[in-house]
């Protein structure tokens, strides 16, 4: 059965800014820490039966002491991991189309919000 839309919802931990993650850091570094977030988000998504859809947007909520343009490593290490973990083909426009950042004080301290909207998603068996 094909779903047309599926959400999936996780709750992460604030990351490094893209200016920390770039500002004359070794490429380990950055490894280390896409590596070290990418665990965080697996466990995130383990809570949910694995689809593979044709699209996906992201929309985040987050709460911390970053520039919105900052936190844009948040969507990029879940599209990455989504990619990795077979969820999607790739995060190319043509199947990652919209991204939202939105800072929210509702949400935890040093947290982000994550809803990933799946379009067209087949269970995985």
């Amino acid at each position: 059965m094909i779903l047309k839309e599926l959400s999936l919802h996780l709750t992460l931990p604030k990351t490094v800014s893209l200016n920390t993650l770039y500002a004359g850091k070794h490429w380990t570094f950055r490894k280390k820490k896409k590596d070290e977030y990418k665990k965080i988000i697996e466990k995130e998504l383990a809570r949910y039966d694995h689809h593979i859809a044709k699209g996906m947007s992201i929309y985040i909520r987050y709460n911390a002491r970053t520039d919105v343009d900052n936190n844009v490593l948040v969507s990029k290490f879940v599209a990455d991991t989504l990619v990795a973990n077979g969820w999607i083909a790739d995060d190319s426009p043509k199947h990652y189309n919209r991204l939202t950042i939105v800072y929210d004080t509702t949400v935890e301290k040093n947290y982000c919000e994550v809803e990933i909207r799946l379009r067209d998603a087949v269970a995985r068996h």
